[in-house]
């Protein structure tokens, strides 16, 4: 499925659960709002058939004080039912009275109870259920309003025998609370929702397909455009789209990706071959020197070439310990929790190169890192600083704040400031270093600094007076030491 359809889809679903919640709450709460208020009115109008038999009198309002389609009982002290309602007869003919009022309740005695009607003959009427029933009781009812006992009519006043006796009842009046307009109104409400909620969800999806539509069209034009790019075209970018959102965000992203992309295949083009010319120059010189060797066999000074093709062997083995050097540097090792005292490794340099180079150390400068790869970063610092010192190479250790700092210094012609950085690209030398013999392959400087970038340090030219100034800097190891993660 489509993220647009499954998007849609879940709006949808949710849709209709929030309304199929809604709509239950909905029917409850109109359900029991009408219940209340249906209790409510029957509780008004058993108070009237109280009021009248309390006073012995009927009420003057018609149909007694109760409603057309009221069910009621009233009954005696002894349980026998005075009158009830020809409704409740007719469905349940067969029931038993309800409880009269305790013996001692007092004058405002009121009860809530509920009870069933149970007509065997009609199961599935709407009547067949369990209602609520409000009672309350009556003193000192004169017997005009009681006899005869056991009638069934439409009021409590209907049948009655007009006796002048002069006895007098306790009776206990009893009326049902009718659920029709609760249910009528439960069945309106049910029947709206019925109707409104498959067009609710119906709208919500198609509003949420044409919105996730919309979102996504960038969203597919990047994927277009991604799809397209390929070696030969990383050039190409993303379009953006105008409103400044995740979608324009992500384009940002995958735009900055893509030039990294870039940047890196030249650097890698350019790398191949700038290696390529490297490596086809000592290769060349052997190749030559063996033919010229073999083509004049008996006038060949044999360890004169053996000698020169060595030089050029030794060449290429250098240049190719550098490459994996240098592939090694970038290839994200991390660094082992080793402490190098980088004062102990200048002066062992300083000791190997003799007069040339002078070492200015003060005391212990420790850091953290592989003890190798630092002494390589010196060891490539002071190469270079001797390859184009006229007589003198200065390499001096300290520590400044929370950095450890080393810098080697020439006294030859220096480094114009616009190559300073050039100097650390891969196999750049500059026109007086190509001139001269004694020329690097142009790695030393690269590998050097990335030496000290994987150790969380920074490698770069400075500013001096005379020749060229380099100045590293290391992290110094503290008292308490933590693993350092190298740069990613």
């Amino acid at each position: 499925m489509s993220l647009r359809a499954s998007a849609a889809l879940a709006a949808g679903l949710a849709c209709a659960g929030v309304f199929g919640l809604g709509g239950l709450a909905a029917r409850a709460v109109v359900y029991n709002g009408q219940l209340r208020a249906a209790e409510s009115t029957a509780g008004a109008e058993l108070g009237r058939v109280v009021d009248s038999l309390r006073s012995g009198r009927p009420p003057a309002a018609a149909g007694g004080g109760l409603s057309g389609d009221a069910l009621f009982e009233i009954v005696t002290d002894t349980g026998e039912v005075v009158v009830r309602s020809a409704a409740l007869a007719r469905l349940d003919p067969a029931r038993g009275a309800l409880p009269p009022a305790p013996a001692g309740a007092p004058a405002d005695w009121s009860t809530r109870t509920t009870t069933d009607l149970r007509p065997g003959e009609h199961p599935d009427w709407r009547e067949y259920r369990s209602y609520t029933v409000l009672g309350a009781v009556a003193r000192d009812v004169p017997a005009a309003l009681v006899e005869p006992l056991g009638r069934a009519a439409s009021t409590p006043w209907d049948g009655l025998a007009g006796t002048d006796d002069a006895r007098r009842y306790r009776l206990t009046a009893y009326l049902f609370v009718l659920p029709w307009d609760a249910q009528s109104a439960m069945r309106g409400v049910s029947q709206l929702l019925l109707h409104a909620v498959p067009l609710a969800v119906l709208f919500v999806m198609v509003v949420a397909w044409l919105a996730t539509g919309r979102t996504l069209r960038p969203v597919e034009a990047i994927r277009r455009e991604m799809a397209e790019i390929g070696e030969h075209a990383l050039d190409r970018r993303v379009p953006v789209p105008p409103s400044r959102d995740e979608v324009s965000r992500l384009a940002d992203t995958t735009n900055a990706t893509l030039d990294r992309l870039e940047q890196a295949h030249r650097r890698q083009q350019r790398f191949v071959a700038d290696a390529s010319h490297e490596l086809r120059s000592p290769l060349a010189n052997l190749r030559a020197g063996l033919e010229v060797a073999l083509v004049h066999a008996d006038r060949a000074d044999w360890p004169r070439t053996a000698s020169r093709a060595l030089g050029d062997v030794q060449r290429l083995q250098d240049l190719v310990a550098d490459l994996l050097l240098l592939a090694e540097s970038e290839a994200g090792d991390p660094v082992p929790p080793v402490e190098v005292d980088l004062a102990v490794l200048a002066h062992e340099q300083a000791a190997e190169r003799g007069p040339l180079v002078r070492c200015s150390a003060e005391g212990e400068v420790l850091v953290r890192g592989r003890l190798v790869r630092l002494d390589r970063l010196l060891r490539n610092l002071l190469d270079n600083a001797e390859r184009h010192a006229r007589s003198q190479v200065t390499v001096r250790v300290r520590a400044a704040g929370s950095e450890a700092v080393v810098e080697v210094l020439d006294d030859g012609p220096g480094i114009p400031p616009e190559e300073r950085e050039r100097v650390f690209e891969r196999f750049t030398r500059l026109d007086d270093a190509r001139a001269r013999d004694t020329g690097g392959s142009g790695l030393g400087l690269a590998i050097a600094r990335g030496i000290a970038w994987r150790h969380g340090g920074t490698l770069r030219v400075a500013d001096s007076d005379t020749g060229a100034l380099l100045v590293a800097t290391l992290p110094l190891l503290t008292d308490h030491p933590a693993e350092t993660s190298p740069r990613a």
